[in-house]
């Protein structure tokens, strides 16, 4: 069984052009993305999907000479993208992942595959309540290909999964909760300077020590850093909205 790791990523941002090549230790962070999520023990291959858009040449490039897959798609249908990629792949499960989202953590990656394998879940949020960029999204790649067979809502495009969890009558989907304390207040990923500046220092505390540093790592560290808790608290998330639609 394929299990494929797919990471979305492009230069554009509206908040924050180019930063899935912002470097961090010395690579880019695209780099680190892939070689954590390579850390898991059930992940066959990691692609990172891009657009067809000439300023994402570089991600593609990046790619090539980092010998990491790399799929090039729709810049604003998203979904398709997912699928096409998901398709030359031949996923049985698909894993989604962006490309902003630097301390994605393999051991967290592998619990949720398990949860996910032993319910026999279509689609699954693993976990509601970790800090925002640490959570994955896995759902099979059936429901992914009907979710591009019927979804027309605009946020579905984009975002991939909403049609999913938004059609509960049709899959089997669940946002698992975190087990003890909600996190959910601490911004893990970049998508502002305010998120870089956090992130740089925390890769800078721990990556010499340990390359793959943990979830738990990251916490411990905390303590000797209490300026962490303040540094991009004030960064608004941008919300999904879903109208309803298929």
């Amino acid at each position: 069984m394929g299990i494929i790791a797919i990471i979305q990523a492009r230069m554009g941002s509206t908040r924050f052009p180019n930063k899935v090549l912002t470097e961090l230790c010395g690579k880019p962070m695209l780099w680190h993305i892939v070689n954590r999520v390579r850390q898991s023990e059930f992940v066959s291959d990691v692609v990172i999907a891009t657009s067809v858009e000439q300023a994402d040449d570089a991600v593609e490039q990046m790619a090539k000479e980092n010998n990491i897959l790399c799929w090039r798609g729709s810049q604003n249908n998203v979904l398709e993208r997912f699928y096409d990629c998901a398709t030359k792949y031949q996923a049985d499960i698909v894993l989604r992942l962006t490309g902003d989202n630097a301390l994605v953590d393999a051991g967290l990656i592998d619990m949720g595959i398990t949860y996910f394998r032993e319910n026999n879940f279509d689609y699954i949020y693993y976990r509601e309540g970790l800090p925002l960029g640490m959570a994955v999204e896995i759902f099979t790649y059936a429901a992914l290909k009907q979710a591009y067979e019927n979804a027309e809502d605009a946020q579905c495009l984009e975002h991939v999964t909403p049609y999913l969890y938004k059609n509960p009558e049709l899959f089997q989907c669940k946002h698992v909760p975190c087990v003890g304390e909600d996190y959910s207040h601490l911004r893990w990923t970049m998508d502002t300077k305010q998120d870089k500046e956090l992130v740089m220092d925390i890769y800078e505390n721990l990556y010499d020590k340990n390359q793959y540093f943990s979830f738990e790592d990251i916490l411990k560290e905390y303590a000797g850093h209490p300026q962490w808790l303040h540094m991009n608290e004030d960064v608004e998330q941008k919300k999904v909205t879903y109208s309803g639609e298929a």
